[in-house]
């Protein structure tokens, strides 16, 4: 991180800003006209995420689309600036430089990654200019408390503390077990499980770390099984996930096992097949083709396949998502849009939600984290199915 602060300050101090850090525009408000308001964010459209960059980045483009067609922002048409990171911190740090001093960028908005983001926030922010939204579960998208961040997903803790509640108090369970990758993610889930468990007087009867890459979970499925837990917590992502279930099935195995939004993808399923079946995730975002969107939700599919030819993924939800909240913002700011205007505006966002079915979002003075309830998810006929409505711990 400090070599990314460093790469962001010889950018700003090498002359590239024609401002100061952290400076206003001489006249008006940075990336805000007559006409239009630009907004610029970076995604993965070639990289090892490009499968969910690409979603992310045409779900964006739709919902400006949208609200162009219906006469724009206060009369104003939304512009935005999609730069290709790669997946690659220092790419993101220089497509964000470009986007604040050439493309001059009102917000950044929906930027994919924790690494990408927490690389090319220090610019951001040192010019004044909103991050939001981005797109990660990461804690340093609210906190600490920064005026300019706001952010949307719910973090990992949350969602792992809410699915234990649920597991302890609707099914029962008792003995908790958990796999988990051997880093600072899988450490989260770690402490989200310990601390909620310490709540209902549980403890973990067994713990069992990978190191990041691993797929061979055979000797640490075979010693969470000889413990007697009778649920398992996943502090894995896509394959990683698939990878347990297998093994469990495997070792004959039945065990409830609970994962998080890092795992609770369609991809689980296609690697797994019917191993999977039975397995418990955690989204605050309902499946695009789940029975309970709407006709709404559907409009929205059927567009999307109109624009882009072909029929969407679930990573468009977020993208659309983010930009309709901004607009959202935008609107209640008023026809004098400022970074100000805008930051109020946002804090008058209470229990709003978009086209799709998902939990809803609400932020306010001190409060930059808009969702903190997931839902329970189970994979049910090869698909995630919603088992709860938005839940907290």
């Amino acid at each position: 991180m400090k070599t990314f602060r460093r790469l962001a300050a010889a950018l700003l101090a090498g002359g590239t800003l024609a401002l100061g850090a952290g400076s206003a525009p001489a006249q008006g408000t940075q990336g805000v006209s007559d006409a239009e308001i630009v907004i610029g964010t970076h995604q993965d459209l070639s990289g090892p995420v490009a499968a969910l960059g690409v979603p992310l980045r045409d779900g964006m483009l739709l919902a400006v689309d949208e609200i162009n067609a219906a006469g724009g922002i206060h009369g104003r048409k939304l512009r935005l600036i999609v730069e290709d990171s790669g997946f690659d911190p220092k790419k993101a740090v220089l497509a964000t430089q470009k986007m604040l001093t050439q493309d001059k960028v009102f917000a950044m908005v929906a930027t994919l990654g924790s690494a990408t983001t927490q690389a090319s926030m220090p610019s951001v922010l040192e010019r004044g200019v909103p991050l939001l939204f981005s797109g990660t579960p990461a804690d340093f998208t609210y906190a600490p408390f920064h005026k300019l961040k706001f952010g949307l997903s719910s973090p990992y803790g949350e969602q792992v503390r809410a699915q234990v509640r649920w597991a302890v108090e609707k099914l029962g369970k008792k003995k908790f077990g958990i796999l988990y990758q051997d880093d600072e993610t899988g450490q989260n889930v770690l402490r989200a499980t310990e601390e909620q468990l310490k709540v209902h007087g549980l403890a973990l009867v067994e713990r069992a770390s990978y190191k990041r890459g691993a797929i061979d979970f055979s000797s640490q499925i075979q010693r969470l099984k000889a413990s007697g837990a009778d649920a398992v917590v996943l502090g894995t992502i896509v394959r990683e996930t698939a990878a347990a279930k297998m093994e469990a099935r495997k070792q004959d195995w039945p065990v409830d096992m609970f994962v998080n939004v890092a795992g609770t993808n369609s991809a689980v399923i296609t690697i797994g097949g019917e191993a999977i079946e039975g397995l418990y995730g955690m989204s605050q975002f309902l499946p695009l083709d789940a029975a309970e969107q709407g006709a709404a939700a559907r409009a929205v599919i059927e567009r999307y396949k109109v624009r882009f030819g072909k029929a969407p993924e679930d990573g468009i939800v977020f993208g659309y998502t983010s930009v309709m909240l901004f607009a959202e913002g935008a609107k209640n700011a008023g026809r004098n849009l400022t970074v100000d205007s805008l930051v109020q505006g946002l804090e008058r966002v209470k229990n709003w939600t978009t086209s799709f079915v998902a939990a809803p979002v609400s932020f306010g003075p001190a409060e930059r984290l808009g969702v903190r309830a997931t839902m329970v998810m189970q994979v049910k006929g090869g698909k995630f199915v919603p088992i709860t409505g938005p839940i907290t711990y």
